[in-house]
């Protein structure tokens, strides 16, 4: 008799607590849709970020900075326009690089949140958990925060490729330059 009304008690507590933590059956099916259909962009944006090689991102800006200073400490007065230009954009490159590998890092844990907030407005949605007038606002809000963060990811992405292409362009002729400087040569 004991361990029957003990049951009966858990019963009733737990039919209790199912019915007033969640109502029965998602109302916002196709919120819920877009957010995890969301989730999956942000997760490749994410993994797309990841993989930026920022130790061979930092090596590239490293051999840019040794050239600059070898040109320093050999005291060039004057170089060709060409010359000029060639390492002008070789620094850029390098300003461009390290913009980037700076970035990363915060990047990363913004799209980590992103992926968080978005999990979890789901689960909310799915088991009704936010107020009806309450829904739309949070749903339009985590969209357009993850829609700009996997455009910001994807600028970043781009602007390595092409800075890294660039200084694969810039590297042959910066270092015949840097030889002709070393065997003291005008350039």
């Amino acid at each position: 008799m004991k361990h029957t009304s003990f049951a009966l008690v858990l019963f009733v507590l737990f039919i209790g607590f199912q019915t007033t933590s969640c109502t029965w059956g998602n109302k916002y099916v196709k919120e819920t849709r877009m957010l995890d259909s969301m989730l999956v962009f942000v997760a490749k944006a994410d993994s797309a970020v990841k993989t930026m090689d920022s130790v061979k991102i930092s090596n590239y800006a490293h051999q840019v900075e040794k050239d600059d200073e070898l040109i320093k400490m050999a005291k060039v007065d004057s170089m060709s326009s060409v010359a000029t230009d060639i390492f002008r954009n070789f620094n850029m490159v390098r300003w461009s690089l390290l913009t980037a590998a700076g970035k990363r890092g915060p990047l990363i844990r913004e799209l980590e949140k992103s992926q968080q907030q978005i999990t979890r407005l789901s689960h909310d949605l799915q088991h009704n958990s936010i107020k009806a007038d309450s829904a739309a606002f949070y749903v339009s809000f985590e969209t357009k925060r993850a829609s700009e963060l996997i455009e910001v990811a994807d600028i970043s992405i781009n602007d390595v490729s092409k800075q890294t292409a660039i200084y694969t362009i810039l590297l042959p002729k910066t270092d015949s330059l840097m030889n002709l400087l070393q065997e003291h040569k005008k350039f």
